[in-house]
């Protein structure tokens, strides 16, 4: 399957963006997350991940006591997937997301980083801030 690039090209890849919710279901061995992230290895897709995500993913492995399972799932994160800086760029577009809907900021950083990555598919169990985005060129994956 074809899609387009950010700019205007096409790409054989599909590309999406993992939320933290995905990456927590990783951790506590949910079914779903880890057979998606396991047919990534079979496909086209590249997963774009917020550097706040992994922020997120090394707070919540030391809260829960797990740092090592932690630094791994980042470890792992890094080999396969494309890890986005925050930069000036999606901080204007998070600041315009979350005047306009009420999104909090951090979902809306992450949310933007997504969109200017060029992102078609969205993983995330953030329904609550999510659901409410209509933007026809991306779909929404709620677990």
């Amino acid at each position: 399957m074809l899609k387009r690039s950010m700019n205007g090209g096409m790409t054989g890849r599909t590309i999406d963006g993992r939320d933290i919710g995905f990456f927590v279901g990783l951790m506590k061995g949910d079914s779903k997350p880890i057979e998606f992230w396991a047919s990534l290895v079979d496909s086209d897709t590249l997963p774009v991940i917020s550097m706040l995500t992994i922020g997120e993913l090394l707070y919540i492995s030391f809260r829960i006591g797990q740092p090592d399972k932690g630094k791994e799932l980042v470890d792992n994160i890094d080999k396969s997937a494309r890890v986005m800086p925050v930069d000036r760029p999606i901080v204007e577009k998070a600041a315009s997301l979350k005047a306009g809907r009420g999104i909090p900021y951090i979902d809306s950083i992450i949310l933007s980083t997504f969109m200017l990555a060029g992102c078609t598919e969205i993983h995330t169990t953030d329904r609550s801030h999510f659901a409410e985005i209509k933007n026809k060129s991306i779909s929404f994956i709620f677990y």
